[in-house]
């Protein structure tokens, strides 16, 4: 079995296709509408040429000057391909993307009392801070 990652474009439409099959309230039209912001950066993971796997992020330029950060907001596995060591690959793969395109660091959230996200970014050479930091709080407007 062969494992390919690749950065997910606007014009992938086999890729998309291929997402918005699996992926619980992604049509083909809101993908391509989402891929379409400049600041959002998005990987594929196919299996065989199966599509299997979607993490997207954010690169966040900072206003002190230094250099940007990525910010891993979603990682999605097919069900029928978790628990393998493919979210950890992806995530993997894109701190590598992040370190060669400049960022300084690449960071995610998750809720510590999800330990299959908290194995796949730990896998990935991740490191979580100390302290109870797993609350985002969020206003609906």
């Amino acid at each position: 079995m062969h494992l390919s990652i690749e950065q997910l474009l606007q014009a992938d439409t086999g890729n998309i296709e291929g997402i918005a099959a699996w992926l619980t309230g992604y049509s083909c039209a809101s993908v391509h509408a989402f891929l379409s912001k400049n600041q959002i950066i998005a990987f594929v993971a196919r299996l065989d040429g199966i599509t299997i796997g979607l993490l997207y992020g954010y690169v966040l330029e900072r206003m002190d000057g230094k250099t940007p950060q990525f910010f891993v907001y979603s990682v999605d596995i097919h069900p029928g391909y978790q628990d393998k060591g493919y979210g950890s690959l992806l995530v993997q793969y894109t701190v590598d993307w992040a370190r060669n395109t400049g960022c300084c660091e690449s960071f995610g959230f998750t809720d510590k009392d999800n330990p299959r996200a908290c194995r796949v970014y730990e896998k990935a050479g991740m490191t979580h801070s100390t302290g109870d930091c797993d609350r985002m709080y969020v206003v609906s407007i």
